[in-house]
């Protein structure tokens, strides 16, 4: 039972751990996506104001607004590249390898315990039937254990007389 609870403890770790790495990967990747957003929808401000620009004057102020525009929603689209392409470290196989090696040790813990308890099953299924056995068969039981010594009782007495 001692390495069950261990194993269960260390199960228990190994989880809490992948936990805190997805949690980290996700934060991380809902991060990347919100300042790309951001970027994204200050691009597509610029692009109007650009648009808003080139129609009022031909040319001037404009071209400043197309070019900081365009440069916003190319960086928005690589933050949004770096976040798919993230992917968690070496701790997250780690983990995956503790969790995995905890769950096969408790598979084994639980087949030794089902084992055990085939066993003791099959001994109490021995004791019932020699309890049964004797309760309706008494002189089955003890009569062989007595067989040897009233045969060496007879036989002591048929050489006395002589």
């Amino acid at each position: 039972m001692d390495n069950a609870a261990r194993n269960l403890r260390i199960l228990w770790r190994a989880e809490s751990i992948l936990a805190d790495i997805r949690l980290r990967q996700m934060m991380t990747r809902s991060s990347l996506r919100g300042i790309a957003g951001l970027l994204g929808v200050f691009a597509f401000l610029m692009a109007n104001l650009s648009l808003f620009f080139a129609l009022q004057q031909d040319w001037g102020l404009i071209w400043a607004a197309a070019v900081i525009a365009f440069a916003n929603l190319l960086l928005s689209i690589v933050l949004l590249i770096i976040a798919q392409r993230s992917k968690p470290g070496r701790e997250m196989e780690l983990a995956l390898e503790v969790r995995t090696s905890a769950l096969q040790a408790l598979e084994a813990d639980a087949q030794a315990v089902q084992e055990q308890l085939a066993e003791f099953c099959e001994e109490v299924r021995g004791i019932r039937e020699a309890v049964v056995g004797f309760v309706r068969h008494p002189l089955d039981s003890v009569l062989p254990s007595l067989l040897v010594p009233v045969a060496g009782a007879v036989i002591k007495g048929l050489k006395k007389p002589e």
